[in-house]
């Protein structure tokens, strides 16, 4: 049977984390029977799926996936969660992090009211977190809807985590994480889904919601960069995905493209070979760009460089 909700979790060696999560949302004031909670693991090797596996009589309806070897990131787990989620929305929490107990009554309830396909948690650090929150983003006191992507500061959270979108959307764009790229993954899924949603939502900051903790030694961003390389291939997959769309009208297009770009700008010319990749495959769009009202200075001057030669000693 269909649920309201499936709350997709990957899962990796955080017994602790784990535990507390499944806790908080044990706790929700939204019937649970109209959700399910899907653990996916990566194989652990400490005590987590033994630890997720002890709510299976205190949540009503927890799946818990097992894979039989480690994928090394969160893409492959959460694919696999996808692939069997029957909810009309689909949340994804990231194990280390938990929602209060209130958040799911909210955000069904505003998605309700204002009828559009993203609802946004508002996100808050945990006691002992020094992680920035992207508080830009969710700058509203109160809750307000029917929102475009571009009229929001959204693009300064490219993360997957704390957002609840139709599950229709996923699935008739054929959305998924990326395999083989293991930081910034989820801004290979969340921006096309921020290209296609129609309508947005984003809860009042006066209430606690989505709680973000310090990043642990099991987080992949803890140890590493984002490598220009897979910032390459994040946005080459975005800028396809959105000039390919039929029903995406042109304009829309570029501006999408522009406000993608100037979060990655900086990744992109880290990298020698990088910038070149990324011209010879958006080069007929940057002209757009340049035009565009939402590119900002660092955009430009980048793309500037990029027509004036300035990494043609890189070309094979």
């Amino acid at each position: 049977m269909t649920k309201k909700l499936s709350i997709i979790i990957p899962l990796f060696n955080r017994e602790k984390p784990i535990m507390r999560l499944l806790e908080k949302i044990q706790h929700q004031t939204y019937d649970l029977n109209q959700v399910e909670v899907i653990v996916s693991d990566d194989r652990s090797t400490d005590g987590s799926l033994d630890a997720a596996k002890s709510f299976i009589n205190k949540i009503p309806n927890l799946i818990i996936l097992e894979s039989e070897m480690n994928s090394g990131g969160a893409s492959v787990p959460r694919n696999k969660a996808l692939d069997v989620a029957t909810g009309e929305w689909v949340l994804f929490i990231d194990s280390d992090d938990y929602i209060t107990e209130h958040s799911l009554t909210d955000a069904l309830a505003a998605a309700e009211n204002y009828g559009d396909e993203m609802v946004c948690l508002p996100y808050f650090r945990g006691a002992h977190s020094k992680r920035p929150i992207s508080r830009s983003a969710f700058s509203f006191p109160q809750t307000i809807g029917n929102l475009e992507f571009e009229n929001t500061k959204l693009f300064n959270s490219l993360n997957a985590i704390g957002k609840l979108i139709q599950r229709h959307v996923i699935e008739e764009n054929n959305i998924r994480f990326p395999v083989g790229i293991k930081v910034r993954e989820d801004n290979w899924f969340i921006m096309q889904v921020y290209s296609v949603i129609k309508g947005i939502t984003i809860l009042g900051n006066q209430k606690n919601y989505y709680f973000i903790e310090q990043q642990d030694n099991v987080a992949l961003t803890h140890h590493s960069k984002t490598p220009p390389r897979d910032a390459v291939k994040i946005f080459i997959a975005v800028y396809d995905f959105i000039m390919k769309h039929p029903q995406i009208p042109h304009p829309r297009k570029v501006t999408l493209l522009a406000i993608f770009l100037n979060r990655y700008t900086n990744m992109i010319k880290r990298g020698q070979y990088a910038p070149v990749r990324f011209f010879d495959h958006t080069k007929d769009t940057l002209t757009e760009i340049l035009d565009n009202n939402y590119a900002t200075a660092d955009t430009i001057a980048f793309i500037n460089s990029l027509f004036a030669g300035d990494y043609d000693q890189y070309r094979s």
